[in-house]
């Protein structure tokens, strides 16, 4: 409990640092994985997706992942076409988007004859994917220790197709302090600073804006 409390008071803390060093801060927005199945979103449907409205919609991993990534970017995806185990060629041919072995948030698992998208990754390097299954499961999710174990298939990577949208924050600005020249006993500081040696000259009236001719 301590721990956890101590890890609040430090973002906290690391906030306020940033926020005051920046005003304006850009924050990466946290990814919402998907472990339920699409309930109707029109990146999965013939309204959306390019794979639903050739014939080829789900259950078919291509049109889950192509309506994923549609639906994480807002904007259609940039591969189009081909196979499961044609993305990763594709990608890479046409230059669409990063690759890499690194799993990362939304980037698309690829085998040579599947692909998922990468919804969490563990703290133990396993990684839990979202799916679909030509002629077979319509969704469901699955965690993998090891990307090669995927019914004996090839795991070529992953295509980077997630492009997280940023957050700006702002933080509030300092309200000014002004001085009314209407109020006659309402000046700077800089105006009213006086010394010791007039303090005790003064006989304490300096401090009694009633008779102090400075106030008036």
């Amino acid at each position: 409990m301590k721990k956890i409390v101590r890890n609040g008071v430090i973002a906290v803390l690391f906030t306020i640092i940033i926020l005051t060093i920046f005003p304006t801060a850009v924050f990466a927005k946290d990814y919402q994985p998907r472990l339920e199945a699409p309930n109707g979103e029109p990146y999965y449907t013939r309204e959306l997706n390019a794979y639903s409205q050739t014939g080829y919609g789900m259950p078919n991993c291509v049109a889950y992942a192509y309506g994923r990534v549609y639906e994480l970017n807002g904007e259609a995806p940039k591969i189009s076409r081909g196979n499961a185990g044609e993305w990763w060629s594709i990608n890479i041919n046409n230059g669409y988007y990063d690759y890499g072995q690194e799993p990362k948030l939304g980037a698309v698992a690829c085998w040579s004859g599947h692909v998922a998208v990468v919804e969490e990754i563990g703290e133990d390097g396993s990684v839990t994917v979202s799916e679909s299954h030509w002629g077979g499961t319509y969704f469901d999710t699955k965690t993998f220790a090891d990307m090669s174990s995927h019914w004996g298939q090839r795991f070529y990577g992953y295509i980077y197709t997630y492009e997280p949208e940023e957050e700006t924050v702002i933080s509030a600005e300092q309200p000014e302090i002004t001085f009314s020249v209407e109020d006659s006993y309402v000046f700077p500081q800089e105006s009213t600073c006086f010394t010791a040696l007039e303090y005790a000259g003064n006989n304490n009236s300096i401090m009694n804006p009633t008779t102090n001719t400075l106030f008036k």
